[in-house]
C-alpha cells in the first residue's frame, strides 16, 4: 500500500474521532503477524483500526478471544467441509466470526438472520426453506452450505476477496452503490467510502482469521464452553411444545432452543411429514424408546395446537405449494344413495386451500389425486383445471363453485355438511 501508517492514523482520526495508537512494539508484532498469514492467502489490508482490533483480541480482554476460539472450534469441522467441498480459501471459514461470532441464533432488526447471516431472499435463493415455524437461515448446516454457494457467485462477480466478502456483509446491492460512486476498483477508495459500520465487518474478518488461526497455532487457553452431543430424532404427528421434553426428559426450554435454532416457535411442529430435530444424544435414546407412548403422555395435558387449513402456502408466482398431512389408512366411503356420477371441471384460484376445495366438493386429497392422474403433492396450482366426479343430480351445485368468490367458497365449506 501507497499510504503510511501515519496518513492512514490521520484518515482513521477523521473518520471516526478517536484513535488509540499502538506501542511501536505492538505495530511491529502485528505486522509480523500479518504478514504471515498474508503469505498464506489472506488478503493484503492494512489499515489503523486493523491493527487495534488485532491487538485488542490478543489482549482477550474478559476472556471474548478464548470464547471466540471455542465458538469456531464447535463450528470448525462443519465450516470446513463445506468450504473445502466448494473450494473455497480458508479464511472464508472465519467470516461468521464478523458478523455473529458463530452464532446460529442471530437475527437482527434489518431480517438477516444465522450464523453467516442472509437475508429472506438470499436465503430462499440458495434454497433455504423459511416459514414462520422453520427457518433454515437458522440451520448451521444449511446456512453454511448456502453461504459457502453465495460466496462463490460474489467471487465471481467481483473477482476479489476484500470486495466479495464486503458484499457478503453489506449486500451487493448497496456494495454496488458504493462501487459506482467511488468510480474506482481500488480496495482502499471502496473502503473509506462505506459508512462507519459498513467498515467493522470487514475489519473484525481479518482480526479474527488472525488471531483465531494465531490462538490456535500457538495452543493457547479456550474458554471452558459447555459442548453437548446431539443426535436428529423424528417428532411425532401433532405439535409438541418444548414444555414437555422439560416435564419428562430434562430439556429445558431455553436448550431446546439453543439445540434447534431453525425453530421460530417454542414447539416440535407437525407440518404434513414427522419433523426432524436435535435432541442430546443421551436423551434421543430415552426419547426413542418412549415414542410410542408419546401421543398418551400428551393426552390430557397442555398441548400448543396449531389449527391448519393450508399448511404451507409459499407463492412463487401464482403457485401455492401445499403439504398435505399423511393419513394412515384411507378414509371410510361415504354410504349415499346410488346416483349417475358426472364430470364438472373447476379452475383453481390464488389462494384456494386444499381443505376448502375437498370440503366444498365433498371429497378427500386421495379423490382429486385418482380423479386428475396426479402423483406430485402440488396439484394446487393457480389456473390449473381438475375435474371432479361428482352425482348428477347435483351437477349444477357443484358447478356454481367455479364462479364463487374465495369468501363464498369458505363460508360453503364451514356451513356444508
Amino acid at each position: 500500500m501507497k499510504f503510511t501508517f501515519r496518513i492512514l492514523s490521520c484518515l482513521w482520526i477523521a473518520a471516526f474521532g478517536f484513535f488509540s495508537p499502538l506501542k511501536s512494539a505492538d505495530t511491529a508484532a502485528i505486522n509480523k503477524l500479518l504478514t504471515k498469514y498474508e503469505s498464506r492467502g489472506l488478503p493484503q489490508f492494512r489499515v489503523p483500526e486493523l491493527y487495534v482490533e488485532i491487538a485488542e483480541r490478543l489482549e482477550n480482554h474478559d476472556g471474548t478471544t478464548a470464547i471466540l476460539v471455542g465458538r469456531y472450534l464447535k463450528y470448525q469441522e462443519l465450516i470446513e467441509g463445506e468450504r473445502r467441498k466448494h473450494k473455497l480459501p480458508w479464511f472464508v471459514g472465519f467470516l461468521p466470526a464478523a458478523n455473529t461470532g458463530f452464532e446460529p441464533r442471530f437475527r437482527n432488526e434489518s431480517g438477516f438472520a444465522g450464523m453467516w447471516p442472509m437475508p429472506y431472499l438470499m436465503g430462499k435463493k440458495y434454497g433455504l426453506l423459511q416459514t414462520a415455524l422453520y427457518d433454515e437461515r437458522h440451520d448451521a448446516q444449511k446456512s453454511t452450505e448456502a453461504a459457502c454457494k453465495y460466496l462463490i457467485d460474489l467471487q465471481n462477480i467481483y473477482q476479489d476477496w476484500l470486495k466479495s466478502i464486503t458484499a457478503f456483509s453489506v449486500g451487493p446491492a448497496r456494495f454496488n452503490q458504493v462501487l459506482h460512486g467511488t468510480k474506482t476498483l481500488q480496495f482502499d477508495s471502496i473502503y473509506y467510502a462505506l459508512e462507519p459500520e459498513e467498515r467493522i465487518p470487514v475489519i473484525q474478518f481479518l482480526a479474527a482469521a488472525v488471531v483465531i488461526s494465531e490462538w490456535l497455532e500457538l495452543g493457547k487457553p479456550l474458554a471452558a464452553l459447555r459442548h453437548v452431543s446431539l443426535k436428529k430424532v423424528s417428532g411425532i404427528t401433532q405439535a409438541v411444545p418444548f414444555s414437555f421434553f422439560d416435564q419428562r426428559f430434562g430439556v429445558g426450554i431455553a436448550q431446546m432452543r439453543e439445540y434447534n435454532p431453525g425453530l421460530r416457535t417454542d414447539l416440535i411442529p407437525y407440518m404434513g411429514k414427522l419433523f426432524v430435530f436435535n435432541l442430546p444424544a443421551d436423551v434421543a435414546k430415552r426419547y426413542e424408546l418412549a415414542n410410542d407412548s408419546l401421543g398418551l403422555w400428551l393426552n390430557g395435558a397442555p398441548v400448543m395446537e396449531v389449527n391448519y387449513d393450508t399448511l404451507t402456502q409459499v407463492f412463487d408466482g401464482d403457485t401455492v405449494v401445499v403439504v398435505e398431512p399423511q393419513q394412515s389408512a384411507e378414509p371410510p366411503a361415504l354410504v349415499v344413495p346410488k346416483d349417475e356420477k358426472v364430470w364438472v371441471y373447476y379452475k383453481i384460484k390464488r389462494g384456494d386451500a386444499v381443505y376448502t376445495i375437498t370440503d366444498v366438493f365433498d371429497c378427500t386429497v386421495q379423490d382429486i389425486r385418482r380423479w386428475n392422474n396426479l402423483n406430485s403433492k402440488m396439484f394446487l396450482i393457480a389456473g390449473k383445471r381438475l375435474k371432479f366426479y361428482v352425482p348428477a343430480s347435483k351437477k349444477k351445485y357443484y358447478q356454481q363453485i367455479d364462479a364463487m368468490s374465495l369468501a363464498q367458497k369458505r363460508e360453503r365449506a364451514k356451513t356444508d355438511d
